[in-house]
């Protein structure tokens, strides 16, 4: 997007003006005038964390919401026993932890960064006063929201319902379908490692190796590294849908 971003230590310090174009990414922000822009950005706080920083903690009062601009963040929750399973990875330009900000509860789950990362920090304050007055950010948030309810409805089918090959088969098919490159001879690049692909489906990095595997030797698909080509369509629907 043209902005700056090479910073590697946490770090606080004033947002830059190029700021606005990282806010224009996020459909909160979209719709909203040059000026408007800049006041958002004016009360941003940059951040920039290392790998492994916890953000939040499931049950903490939110503070604000955050908005990722560079790296990845991973949304988990844990259990009594100490086991992790990621609900999802957030990547840029995307805004974490929303949904406190309306219904006044604590953070529904955790968040920490799985790569060296920039965020913005916007407080809850400001970010209450602004959806005041400007009301179209608190439409696009509502919209947000309804398309992460039905993400996590998907991603509870998933987890409960299919086998490892499906779930990796209809993963690869979400995947696609975001690049516009869901057809034969299409590619598109995995915005995951197999390791996070194996948080994110509940199951383990050799089952997630395993069944790529098995769809290169059927010529389903074609991978290099996180480079993969569609080669068979409708088969790879087959295995999805549990055929």
């Amino acid at each position: 997007m043209g902005c700056d971003r090479r910073h590697t230590q946490e770090s606080e310090g004033h947002v830059p003006k190029s700021a606005v174009c990282h806010l224009k990414g996020v459909s909160f922000f979209r719709e909203l005038s040059p000026a408007a822009l800049d006041v958002v950005a004016e009360r941003m706080i940059p951040r920039r964390f290392p790998r492994g920083r916890i953000l939040f903690r499931t049950g903490e009062p939110c503070r604000g919401v955050y908005l990722l601009v560079e790296g990845k963040v991973e949304i988990y929750r844990s259990t009594s026993d100490g086991k992790e399973h990621v609900i999802h990875v957030e990547t840029p330009v995307q805004s974490i932890a929303e949904l406190p900000l309306f219904d006044g509860g604590p953070y529904p789950a955790s968040g920490r960064t799985a790569e060296d990362s920039e965020l913005y920090f916007l407080s809850m304050d400001d970010f209450q006063r602004l959806y005041r007055e400007h009301p179209e950010i608190a439409d696009a948030v509502i919209r947000n929201l309804g398309r992460r309810l039905r993400h996590l409805v998907v991603t509870v089918e998933r987890i409960s319902l299919m086998s490892i090959p499906a779930r990796v088969a209809a993963f690869l098919l979400e995947q696609a379908g975001r690049a516009e490159a869901l057809k034969d001879g299409a590619s598109f690049t995995l915005p995951h490692t197999q390791g996070e692909m194996a948080r994110l489906l509940a199951t383990t990095r050799e089952s997630v190796a395993r069944a790529l595997r098995d769809f290169r030797d059927q010529s389903i698909i074609r991978q290099e590294g996180r480079a993969v080509t569609l080669l068979a369509v409708s088969r790879l629907e087959d295995v999805g849908e549990g055929d």
